[in-house]
Formats: structure tokens, C-alpha cells, sequence
């Protein structure tokens, strides 16, 4: 049983691993030099395919790689990426180190900080909202709905999927 449930686990590591990858739309090189070349394409690749068993230092390196919480690779519903096509993922740790925030998405950043006090989501890291929100956040900055997903795509306050156009506001 034991081994059992450690190749499932394997298994389903490797397969989170490959889905992060490429939700950000990332290659197995962008990777290596997101890593600066302390985490090789081909030994990436080997802990996607679950060919080659990934240490946890190394796991937890790609989670800060990813932004996302260590885990996530273990399958926690809590800590997954909302697929929903109703949903927005905003990524609050970029919208934080924005120091010269775009002026006109201040609200949005309000908006999101005050939702991050009451919830928490990946530890104020990650945040999900409705696309029902989005009503609101477009009353708040005064923006029709492609408006505020433009500003908010070229500021990069929504993740990749976001960005790649397959959710929209």
C-alpha cells in the first residue's frame, strides 16, 4: 500500500508540475533561465514525465519559481488553481511590488487588499475572484469590462492563463 500511494504521489507531483509549466506558458528552457540555471531543462523535464523522483528542496524551490504554495503539488483542493471559466486569478504578490501602481487600477488594488484582509487565498498570495466581481470592479474604476481586462492584463495584475485570453471579464 505504501508504495502505492508514493507513486501516486509521485505521479501526481509530476503532473501538477507540467501543468504549472505550462499555464504560465513557460517552456522547459524559460524555466532554466527563470532559475538563472540552477534548475536544468532536461531535469525538469524528467520530474514532469516522473521519470526521475524530485527531492522536496527541489519542490519547494519550484514553488517559489511558480509563486505558488509548496502544496500545491500534493493536491490539496484548497491550494489549486481555480480552472472555473467564472473565475479571475489575480496575482497579489505582483500587484504588491508594484511600486508605481497604474494609477487607474488603484481601486482594483483597494479592492483586492481589502478582499485579502477578510479571506485568505494561497496566504494573501493568489487571489480568485467571480467574474460576477467584475461588475463591481468595473463600477469602481469606471471602465466597461474590455477596458479594465486590458489594463489589467498590461499591468500584469491576472496570471498567465488570464492573460493568454482563455478567461476573459
Amino acid at each position: 500500500m505504501t508504495n502505492q500511494m508514493n507513486r501516486t504521489i509521485e505521479e501526481l507531483c509530476a503532473q501538477r508540475l507540467r501543468e504549472l509549466r505550462r499555464s504560465k506558458g513557460l517552456t522547459l528552457h524559460d524555466c532554466e533561465k527563470l532559475s538563472k540555471g540552477e534548475i536544468k531543462a532536461v531535469v525538469l523535464g524528467s520530474y514532469e514525465r516522473g521519470t526521475r523522483a524530485v527531492s522536496l528542496a527541489r519542490l519547494e524551490q519550484l514553488a517559489e519559481l511558480y509563486e505558488v504554495p509548496f502544496q500545491y503539488f500534493f493536491g490539496d483542493k484548497k491550494h489549486e488553481i481555480r480552472s472555473e471559466v467564472d473565475a479571475l486569478v489575480f496575482d497579489l504578490r505582483r500587484i504588491r511590488k508594484e511600486n508605481s501602481a497604474v494609477a487607474r487600477l488603484a481601486p482594483v488594488k483597494r479592492f483586492l487588499t481589502t478582499i485579502a484582509r477578510k479571506r485568505s487565498d494561497w496566504n494573501g498570495e493568489v487571489m480568485s475572484l467571480r467574474q460576477s466581481d467584475s461588475a463591481l470592479l468595473e463600477l469602481i474604476c469606471e471602465m466597461d469590462s474590455q477596458s479594465l481586462h486590458q489594463e489589467l492584463r498590461l499591468a500584469g495584475y491576472l496570471f498567465a492563463s488570464e492573460v493568454s485570453g482563455q478567461r476573459s471579464l
